[in-house]
Formats: C-alpha cells, structure tokens, sequence
C-alpha cells in the first residue's frame, strides 16, 4: 500500500524528547479518530513507520483523497 505522509520527525528527537512523541502521538491519534468518524479502519489508514533517520505518519492513500476532499476544516495544526 502506498502511504502520504501527513507528519514527520527526525527519528532522534522522536527518541530522546518526550515532547516529540506527545506530539506525534497526538496526530496520530487525533487522524485515527477521524478515520473512524468517517467510517474506515484506523488501522488500515493510518500508519507510523520508524526509519533509520525519520519518523513518519502516513495516510493511506483513500483517507488523504477523502481528507482533500472533505468540506470543513480537518487538519490538526
């Protein structure tokens, strides 16, 4: 699957400062909580994937087109 990431961080701060992780945490969490608002699976929609340098969260690619989509305001910051 094909993913478009909606947030990154670099993968030292995401480890060393809890602040990074809140913050990623609350993206990913508030995205999940939209994705089950408009009745996908959290789990199959939006990812975290760990690399060697970043940190991503990504959206599958039929929750971005329906985010794009969407009347009202969505985003998160």
């Amino acid at each position: 699957m094909n993913w478009v990431t909606a947030a990154r961080f670099s993968r030292a701060k995401y480890t060393e400062e809890e602040a990074t992780r809140r913050k990623a945490d609350g993206i990913r969490k508030h995205l999940e909580e939209l994705a089950l608002d408009v009745g996908l699976d959290p789990e199959k929609n939006v990812a975290v994937v760990e690399g060697d340098a970043e940190v991503k969260i990504g959206l599958s690619e039929e929750f971005d087109l329906y985010l794009r989509e969407a009347p009202g305001e969505w985003r998160y910051y």
